[in-house]
């Protein structure tokens, strides 16, 4: 079956007319039990984060009032993961710092692909002298740890959770800018690129329509495992006094304000840190998931 154009530019291509590609998405799903879990648990934890000021215990300690009468209790009936060095219930705070923590990094994401997509999708249909100069910028940034860059821009600019998320977003773009480069390279000598050309759609309605479409696939599949490293760099951000400030509360946040007291109360730090792993190991098994559906050599 071969790819056609119509005369308004749009495109149907074998893969667009079959109806299997979603089937494939819910077979895999269905076999892979694990991924399964995987997307109901953090949906679970996402659906926690929107609704998290009603399904706190105590709200008004998971957002950061102290309670003197209640400090760094073990877990018990009444705080179900102990409380802190403050005496807020820790549970109450992981539920309330679900929101920066988790939230935030789909906004950095999203950003990170408005950025860097359109601007490797220009560079490899464009070629020559744009392409020279976006992929060498491109590679500046890249020359820098993304974690690195991202502290150092936090510095510069100052404390606190935009900013924080302004520098993942700065030295996140270029990943999506290589990656989208890379289909646009491949897909501009297809036929239905020709038969857009010849029908004389201009080269920005092009990359609109027929290299941006076709870069969805591997852009979701990065966005999904994407996520789950951003979640690390926030709570790494937070964890070094350069993301979310107290008291409000953050995962990260968390670690770090119960690394002094882990010997004696354990619970301030671990059950934080149980959740990113959590949320970031459900990720990843996501990712691999969307993989082998849209990748034909990884397929199972």
């Amino acid at each position: 079956m071969t790819d056609r154009v119509h005369s308004d530019g749009t495109e149907t291509d074998a893969a667009a007319t079959q109806p299997g590609s979603f089937r494939q998405v819910v077979a895999v799903f269905t076999r892979d039990r694990m991924a399964t879990a995987g997307l109901i648990i953090v949906i679970l934890f996402y659906l926690i984060a929107l609704f998290a000021p009603i399904l706190a215990p105590y709200p008004d300690e998971g957002a950061g009032k102290p309670n003197a009468s209640a400090l760094t209790q073990p877990p018990s009936a009444e705080n179900i993961m102990g409380t802190d060095q403050l005496g807020r219930d820790v549970l109450s705070r992981i539920i309330i710092g679900a929101r920066p923590t988790l939230l935030v990094p789909l906004v950095v994401v999203a950003l990170a692909i408005l950025v860097g997509a359109p601007l490797g999708a220009i560079a490899g249909f464009r070629g020559g002298w744009v392409d020279t100069v976006i992929m060498r910028t491109t590679d500046l940034f890249l020359s820098f740890p993304s974690l690195l860059l991202a502290i150092a821009i936090t510095a510069a600019l100052g404390r606190g959770l935009f900013n924080a998320a302004l520098a993942l977003v700065i030295s996140w773009w270029p990943w999506y800018t290589r990656l989208v480069r890379g289909v646009a390279v491949s897909v501009r000598q297809s036929d239905f690129v020709e038969a857009a050309e010849a029908i004389g759609l201009t080269k920005m309605q092009i990359v609109r329509k027929h290299i941006l479409p076709n870069s969805v696939t591997p852009i979701v599949v990065q966005a999904t495992i994407d996520l789950g490293i951003v979640i690390i760099a926030m709570g790494g951000l937070a964890f070094l006094g350069l993301g979310t400030q107290p008291p409000s509360p953050d995962w990260g946040l968390m670690i770090s304000e119960g690394r002094s007291v882990l010997l004696s109360s354990w619970w301030v730090a671990t059950f934080p840190g149980i959740a990113i792993f959590i949320v970031v190991f459900c990720f990843n098994v996501i990712g691999d998931a969307l993989r082998d559906v849209f990748d034909p050599r990884t397929r199972r």
